[in-house]
């Protein structure tokens, strides 16, 4: 067999042979433009927007700032946009909420609460003017204490860790000072015990009506030989509510002489002048700003806890403006002896609130919080001081 016979054999044995799979990959080569091929091809298309000398320059400019630099400024636009989108949902509104608020405690509204004359209420003290020897003094301190509610051993307990002096210190009750607590006719017996100043609050309100109410249907008649030592006993077989019900039990706790020192607490105790506190006042609840003291509503200075700006109409509600953020705007629109300083208690739900002439000092202590004295020296300097109150939980909840 010759050369040329193998070869031939060797080509057709191939011919038989399977394809080497990597020729089995196409090519496209052939259909490959040539333009493709070009830088163009693979740069950023074309932002026809934006002409090609300012993309140029713009992009001569970026090349120049560090990568540092750069990530800087995408934090601070990130900040930015945060702040404006915080602005317009949240900061905004509550500052233009603001002046608005302030726009109505500046501008009286021609009709507003206060506008007619007050009538006149009988069996109970507008104002009385605290006796001038019982201002503090360089040996003499003035005690503020607020809501009791028959707390009477804890109101001893204040009174203990404030050294106070019964001989030289003088007490003011700012209201409440019964129902709810254990003892409310202990805390009475105490207070008449040390001369002790009160205001009028809306519990001793409520005891106070609902006694002249049983006098006025000839419940309580009181014989000529009374003691009037004695508990009053007027307690119905039936009562029409509950709450009268529970008010007439109350009154049970109470000798005519302690109902007696009740109904001589006015509804606003003018203090008087002190140093730097200026004129002194207290009353439960609080007042409406630039109305005399005799001119204001009773049932009111008992119960307020927020005043609506465009009727200047108080209300015992949460909800609005706190009479005592009012009233704190308006004093400093005055001049400096026309001021007042409002000491007061009832709204347990704010706790202790001190303003610059307003001090709240009902800190809940019936309900199982303090007890809380403000302590007034002959300087004006004042001193917050506490004493937890007894039972877990408070006395309220029973």
């Amino acid at each position: 067999m010759t050369y040329d016979d193998q070869h031939d054999d060797a080509g057709a044995d191939a011919q038989h042979r399977p394809q080497p799979r990597i020729e089995r990959i196409p090519d496209y080569r052939d259909d490959l433009d040539v333009s493709d091929e070009e830088d163009g091809f693979y740069a950023r298309d074309d932002d026809f927007l934006i002409p090609p000398k300012v993309q140029a320059a713009f992009t001569r400019t970026t090349d120049r700032i560090p990568r540092r630099i750069k990530r800087y400024a995408v934090v601070y636009l990130a900040v930015a946009f945060l702040a404006l989108v915080s602005w317009l949902a949240y900061f905004g509104p509550r500052r233009a909420a603001y002046w608005a608020e302030i726009s109505l405690m500046d501008h009286t509204p021609a009709k507003s609460y206060g506008s007619n004359v007050r009538p006149e209420f009988n069996g109970m003290i507008q104002v009385r003017d605290m006796d001038e020897q019982h201002l503090p003094t360089k040996h003499s301190r003035l005690v503020f204490v607020g809501d009791v509610h028959g707390c009477r051993e804890e109101l001893e307990h204040l009174l203990k860790k404030l050294d106070f002096d019964r001989k030289h210190d003088h007490l003011v009750l700012t209201g409440d000072m019964i129902a709810k607590g254990p003892d409310s006719a202990g805390v009475i017996k105490l207070a008449q015990k040390i001369n002790a100043s009160c205001v009028r609050g809306n519990w001793e309100d409520k005891l106070l009506l609902s006694l002249a109410d049983a006098e006025a249907r000839h419940i309580l008649q009181p014989g000529p030989n009374e003691d009037p030592t004695a508990t009053i006993d007027f307690l119905d077989e039936v009562s029409h509510s509950h709450g009268d019900y529970e008010l007439r039990k109350l009154a049970k706790e109470f000798t005519r002489k302690e109902i007696e020192y009740l109904h001589q607490c006015p509804v606003i105790l003018r203090v008087g002048s002190v140093p730097t506190l200026g004129n002194l006042v207290s009353v439960h609840a609080g007042l409406v700003p630039d109305k005399p003291l005799e001119h204001q509503d009773p049932f009111h200075v008992m119960n307020m806890r927020t005043i609506d700006l465009k009727t200047r109409i108080p209300s015992s509600k949460h909800a609005g403006t706190p009479w005592e953020k009012f009233w704190n705007h308006r004093q400093r629109k005055l001049k400096p002896e026309e001021r007042m300083t409002v000491v007061y208690g009832h709204n347990r739900k704010k706790g202790l609130n001190v303003r610059e002439f307003t001090y709240g000092l009902d800190t809940g202590c019936v309900s199982g919080g303090k007890l809380t004295a403000l302590v007034v020296d002959g300087h004006g300097g004042t001193e917050i001081v506490h004493v937890k109150c007894g039972k877990e939980g408070g006395y309220d909840e029973e």
